[in-house]
C-alpha cells in the first residue's frame, strides 16, 4: 500500500498539474492500475485535454454553464456528496435532454476540476478570497469542578474575507484535538474551506523542507485528502502570514474566556462556544485600511 505522501503526490499531479494517468505512472514508477486507484475516479489516460471553451464542445457546449454551476456549488458542500462525471451525465440526460456522449462530459469535468483546484505559486496574496481560512491554537486557563486551575487550548479557525471565526476548546494540544476540532467546525458551518493556512505545528508538519515544501504527518495528510482542502504553511517564525487568526486567538482569549470559565464538560462548553461565535459575528467592527506602495527593485 502506498504511503499517504505518495497518495497525495498522485492526487496533486492529477488534479493540480493536470498530468495524465500515463504520465503519472511514468513519473512515479508505479503500476498504471495503482495510479488509477489513487488518482481519482475517472479511468482515462489521454495526454491532450480539450480546452474549456463551449465552442470546443459542439453538443455539450450549451450545457457547460449548468455543469460549471453544479461544480461551483460542490466546492461548498460535503466532499462525499459532490458530483462525479457519471452523475453529471445522468442529470444532463434526465433533466436537460442531453444527447451527447458520456466521454465528452467526463473530459470536460476533469479539465474543469483541474482548473478549479489549481493555484498560483510563489507569493502570499494580499487579498483574501471567499472560502479560504486560517487556523491557529491558543492557550487559556480554566477551572475544573473543584476550582482547580488548568491549562487548555483553543482551536480557532478564521475566515479573513468575512472576518468571522469559530472556536473549539480542548484539554490538550495533540493531533486528535486538531482533527476533531476541524471536523466539528466543518460540520457546524456545513462545508469545508477550499484552502487553510497553518503554521508549522508538529501535529500537521513532520518536517519543514526547503522553501514551501513540507513533509506532513500521515494523520493530517489522511484528514486533508478526505476533506479535500488545500493546506498552506507559513514560513518558519512568520506568524504575520496568518495575522487574521492570530488576532482572533488573542481576541477570543480576552473575551470568550473572561472571566476564567469553569469547565466540567468540554463537549458542553464547546456547544456554548457556537453561540458566542455567532453573537460576536454580529458586533460592529472597525474597518482598517492598509495602503501598499509597490517599488521597483
Amino acid at each position: 500500500m502506498l504511503t499517504m505522501a505518495q497518495q497525495q503526490y498522485i492526487k496533486h499531479l492529477y488534479e493540480v498539474e493536470e498530468k495524465s494517468l500515463a504520465e503519472i505512472a511514468r513519473t512515479t514508477n508505479l503500476n498504471y492500475r495503482t495510479v488509477c486507484k489513487y488518482a481519482l475516479k475517472d479511468d482515462w489516460s489521454e495526454d491532450d485535454l480539450p480546452n474549456l471553451e463551449p465552442e470546443s464542445y459542439p453538443v455539450l457546449g450549451e450545457f457547460i454553464p449548468t455543469i460549471n454551476e453544479w461544480l461551483e456549488k460542490d466546492k461548498r458542500g460535503p466532499r462525499k456528496q459532490r458530483h462525479t462525471s457519471q452523475r453529471i451525465y445522468d442529470r444532463l440526460v434526465r433533466e436537460y435532454g442531453y444527447k451527447g456522449s458520456y466521454s465528452s462530459v467526463r473530459r470536460y469535468v476533469h479539465k474543469k476540476k483541474a482548473e478549479m483546484s489549481s493555484k498560483p505559486k510563489g507569493c502570499l496574496p494580499l487579498a483574501h478570497p471567499q472560502g479560504e481560512a486560517q487556523l491557529d491554537i491558543g492557550e487559556f486557563i480554566y477551572y475544573d469542578v473543584h476550582g482547580q486551575e488548568h491549562n487548555a487550548y483553543s482551536l480557532v479557525m478564521s475566515f479573513p474575507y468575512s472576518n468571522k471565526a469559530y472556536i473549539q476548546a480542548f484539554p490538550s494540544q495533540n493531533q486528535k484535538c486538531l482533527l476533531v476540532g476541524m471536523k466539528r467546525i466543518f460540520e457546524y458551518i456545513g462545508g469545508v474551506p477550499t484552502r487553510i493556512r497553518f503554521d508549522n505545528m508538529s501535529t500537521a508538519v513532520a518536517q519543514v523542507l526547503e522553501g514551501a515544501e513540507r513533509k506532513l504527518t500521515d494523520g493530517f495528510t489522511r484528514f486533508m485528502l478526505h476533506y479535500r482542502f488545500e493546506a498552506d504553511f507559513c514560513n518558519p517564525a512568520s506568524g504575520n502570514e496568518k495575522g487574521n487568526v492570530e488576532n482572533k486567538v488573542g481576541y477570543s482569549r480576552r473575551n470568550a474566556f473572561v472571566p476564567v470559565p469553569t469547565i466540567t464538560s468540554f463537549d458542553e462548553f464547546n456547544e456554548s462556544l457556537w453561540a458566542w461565535c455567532e453573537n460576536d459575528a454580529q458586533r460592529e467592527q472597525t474597518a482598517v485600511v492598509f495602503e501598499f506602495k509597490i517599488c521597483d527593485t
